[in-house]
């Protein structure tokens, strides 16, 4: 079995292997607990330690980042830099291997006294993991919540700085981003099982005025027949939306709402309805639209904060929790950071249903408790859905799609909460959310009642809610049930050797979700494969053959599987294919043509003053293989390639059009925002 290895510091892989418990070993303890075994040589060796075993002495030496550990065989007596101290369980064999208790090494290497409490080695994981993942990306304030709705237990706890010499608590607020579209899609299931609302009645039955452009090349979309259960599981063709007034700098911007109908005639479909999975916050505009008219309000902007207040925040007792900024919210307010040293202007996000939503620990947590039991926080009293309307959203979608159905890397739909597969195969449902500086995530496992929320307030920390919160989750599984929620490995896999021919198959250019470059896979003499230009890795990565069919890289040890979907090559990630991460191009098609050169060059922004988009700017180019494509940098600091396919002289797939204006100057057009060509730069 082939796990992955993350390379960042000692100290955060020891944390890592530390909430994964992998591999580990369920032991029972003193007084019946239940802890981890964490193999000692794997563990500290790939933290970038070294391990030294003295037969003699039967003891054990570590040395990591400085600091040298001494463990004895069969004895609770350490040493920390000759400091003696005492384990829990100390150094545990099985069948000759060394392992160490998960409480054991956080004491060890943290000082950290086991938690007796509910979860405590999860919550003690948490407490010594949030510093260090601060430092590393230079994070300035996170807050966490845990809970098990079976029980009614909530733990929370805030890290860092909200504002300079001000904590992060649980009550300090951050901005959710697209977890925004969790309690719009609350809302709209409100009104489904209240009547007022259909699923699966087209939307203009209830927004006569809601019209957008068919896709411009192929005709396709019928915006007459995309209903709502379309736009809660973003499989409405509609396209996602930088329209002007997407963000402000001064103050919100209402019109963004109120008008929003009328700006969808700039923002044509992207594929046909119900055709494929594609990630849309002009969706849950529409959304919040819907709620707002359905509730009897013509004003989609205060209506849309008015019912989800009253219909779903007040009911749950989440009374810090806003849509709206109003001045009681904004001494609770994290401000926002680039990195845990800069602090950046404030930005408002005024499509509000699809990501405008501001909360906190304390109030996410009672959230998370309602959702986990059935849609109410404390019995009926305060219920906001019913157990079947939580059921439906928690279910994955199926339209019998034509083209793939998980053309979104690792989500998988449901309504209003996307599944989501981690590289080693654990899987739970929950939702993400990226505001320019604030990032959070929001993880569950159903069946053992646990949700866990991580939120920070820095650019430099959009990655990092994701992954820890589901591996937060894993570990409170881990520790309440004894099950690690992985499926179980095939150990007869083994290495396999391929005909070139077979390996010759795979050659070419691939495209990768969130890559810089295009990827590029060749054949080597030894018979592997070789991989160019892999976002975040050591290059190139060699791709070594396994029986299984799928490739393996043995230093980061990442699975492979190049798959074959209606003709075309795609590539998966994991053991268990957990991550849809790219697919093969046909390189005629890549050919800047003709025409292409005129339209090369950097692209800005055009928006009114006190607007901002969230691209910085987008250079057009032609690489060195003669392929024209896109790369787009963002406010959140990141760079995404994308390969140019013409279709005709001026329009590109991926919804981007070129044009010139009377003067001569060149525009690109991408999700309804406007970019100029500045022809004085380099």
């Amino acid at each position: 079995m082939h796990k992955p290895h993350f390379r960042f510091t000692a100290m955060f892989l020891v944390l890592a292997l530390a909430f994964a418990g992998v591999p580990a070993v369920f032991a029972d303890g003193a007084d019946d607990q239940a802890f981890s075994l964490l193999p000692i040589r794997s563990t500290f060796e790939e933290a970038g330690g070294s391990v030294y075993w003295d037969g003699e002495s039967r003891s054990i030496r570590v040395d990591l980042e400085g600091a040298v550990y001494l463990l004895y065989a069969d004895s609770p007596a350490a040493q920390r830099n000759e400091e003696a101290i005492s384990l829990q369980q100390g150094v545990v064999f099985q069948e000759d291997r060394a392992y160490i208790s998960d409480t054991d090494l956080l004491y060890l290497v943290y000082g950290l006294e086991p938690d007796t409490g509910y979860l405590g080695t999860t919550i003690n994981t948490v407490k010594a993991a949030a510093g260090q993942v601060m430092d590393l990306l230079s994070i300035a304030g996170m807050t966490v919540a845990v809970v098990d709705a079976e029980l009614g237990f909530t733990w929370t706890q805030g890290f860092g700085f909200a504002d300079e010499g001000v904590l992060v608590d649980e009550n300090t607020l951050f901005g959710m981003g697209s977890i925004s579209k969790s309690f719009t899609a609350t809302a709209v299931m409100q009104l489904v099982e209240a009547g007022v609302i259909d699923l699966d009645e087209p939307v203009v039955t209830y927004l006569p005025d809601f019209r957008v452009p068919a896709e411009p090349m192929t005709g396709a979309g019928d915006y007459r027949k995309i209903t709502p259960r379309m736009l809660l599981s973003h499989a409405s063709g509609l396209q996602t939306d930088w329209l002007p007034g997407f963000m402000t700098t001064d103050d919100y911007y209402p019109a963004y709402m109120t008008d929003f109908f009328s700006y969808l005639t700039d923002l044509p479909m992207q594929s046909a309805e119900a055709s494929m999975f594609s990630y849309s916050n002009a969706a849950y505009t529409v959304l919040g639209i819907l709620v707002a008219a359905m509730s009897g309000e013509d004003n989609y902007f205060d209506g849309f904060v008015s019912y989800v207040h009253n219909h779903v925040l007040s009911p749950l007792g989440m009374d810090s929790t806003t849509f709206l900024l109003e001045d009681r919210h904004m001494p609770y307010l994290s401000k926002p950071y680039i990195d845990a040293a800069t602090q950046d202007d404030f930005i408002f996000m005024n499509t509000l249903s699809a990501g405008g939503l501001y909360s906190n620990a304390h109030d996410m947590a009672r959230f998370m408790q309602a959702i986990l039991n059935g849609g109410a926080y404390d019995g009926e009293g305060g219920r906001v859905l019913s157990p079947n309307s939580v059921k439906q959203m928690m279910t994955l979608q199926d339209f019998d799609f034509q083209e793939a159905p998980t053309l979104m890397g690792d989500m998988r739909l449901g309504m209003g909460f996307y599944q989501t597969t981690g590289l080693d195969g654990f899987t739970y449902m929950g939702h993400g959310g990226n505001l320019i500086h604030y990032h959070s995530g929001m993880a569950f496992d159903l069946d053992s009642g646990l949700g866990v929320l991580v939120s920070v307030n820095s650019i430099s920390g959009i990655a990092t809610p994701k992954y820890l919160a589901a591996s937060i989750l894993q570990s409170a599984v881990m520790e309440k049930t004894g099950d690690p929620g992985l499926p179980a490995s095939d150990d007869s896999v083994a290495p396999a050797a391929l005909a070139r021919e077979e390996l010759e198959k795979l050659a070419g250019f691939y495209s990768f979700a969130g890559a810089e470059e295009l990827i590029v896979i060749e054949v080597q003499e030894d018979g592997i494969l070789s991989m160019r230009n892999m976002p975040g890795s050591p290059l190139p990565l060699e791709l070594a053959p396994l029986s299984d069919g799928s490739f393996v890289n043995p230093d980061l040890g990442i699975r492979f599987w190049f798959d074959d979907f209606q003709g075309e090559t795609i590539i998966y990630l994991g053991e268990f294919r957990s991550i849809l991460a790219g697919g093969k191009l046909d390189p005629e098609m890549l050919v800047a043509g003709e025409g292409f050169s005129r339209w090369v060059g950097t692209y800005d922004p055009v928006l009114p003053e006190g607007q901002v988009s969230g691209f910085i700017n987008a250079i057009v180019a032609i690489d060195d293989n003669g392929f024209g494509y896109l790369k787009a940098y963002t406010l959140h600091g990141q760079a995404s390639y994308s390969p140019l396919i013409a279709i005709d002289g001026d329009y590109y797939v991926g919804g981007l059009t070129f044009s010139t204006d009377e003067d001569g100057n060149a525009w690109l057009h991408v999700q309804g925002l406007g970019m100029l060509r500045d022809d004085t730069a380099n």
